[in-house]
């Protein structure tokens, strides 16, 4: 198998020590970043089942607003139920901000507390509430839950980008960095004991070519 010398890569031994300096440096920096990866591993696959959950949930909450909507409709009628429901109060401002998990941004729902005014139903009182009070309540429901579920995809998917990038900058490292600084490291080692063999070997020819010296 070749060698990946750097190219440009002097063989003196002050660039020796410095290789050997950034082969430390390039470990302990693999090291550090293994370690983040593997710990986003762990935050990430616990984020994945939060949502797995919390996307039943927010399915569960739809599907139970669904029924009384339905007869909200057949009971006031299509029209009677939209111009009823445009009567509702409105939901309070939700409000956007990011955190930080593992050095990565991640989008944050702020919803408010509560959601919307509900102390006056917003609709006349002539209009059979019934149906439409328990088809408010769930609708809430099913939209708070689908709020927080959007923003731990928001979460999973800045995290999982965060992942690969980490992931490539540690196979980088593993792969390609560290195999060529030590692969460096050797060819100097190697130029140099060659140097120093050939200066060995000079050094012997000078004393014998001088007078007195030792005759083969």
């Amino acid at each position: 198998m070749s060698r990946q010398i750097i190219r440009g890569t002097r063989p003196t031994r002050i660039e020796l020590l410095r290789i050997r300096k950034r082969i430390v440096v390039a470990e302990k920096g693999h090291e550090l970043l293994q370690e983040k990866l593997d710990t986003m591993v762990l935050q990430f696959s616990s984020l994945r089942k939060d949502w797995e959950v919390l996307r039943k949930e927010t399915e569960d909450a739809f599907a139970a607003a669904y029924p009384p909507l339905m007869r909200a409709g057949m009971v006031m009628g299509i029209r009677g139920l939209e111009e009823a429901i445009s009567f509702t109060s409105p939901s309070e401002e939700v409000k956007m901000g990011t955190a930080v998990v593992m050095g990565t941004p991640v989008p944050v729902i702020n919803l408010p507390e509560p959601f919307r005014d509900v102390r006056e139903p917003g609709y006349p009182l002539a209009v059979p509430s019934a149906h439409l009070d328990v088809t408010c309540r769930h609708c809430e429901d099913a939209v708070k839950k689908a709020l927080t579920l959007a923003e731990l995809e928001g979460s999973l998917v800045r995290l999982a980008e965060q992942i690969a990038v980490t992931r490539r900058r540690v196979n980088a490292l593993s792969n390609i960095l560290i195999p060529s600084l030590y692969d460096t490291a050797a060819y100097i080692d190697d130029y140099l004991e060659e140097m120093e063999r050939e200066d060995i070997f000079r050094r012997k020819r000078a004393k014998m070519s001088r007078p007195g010296g030792f005759n083969r």
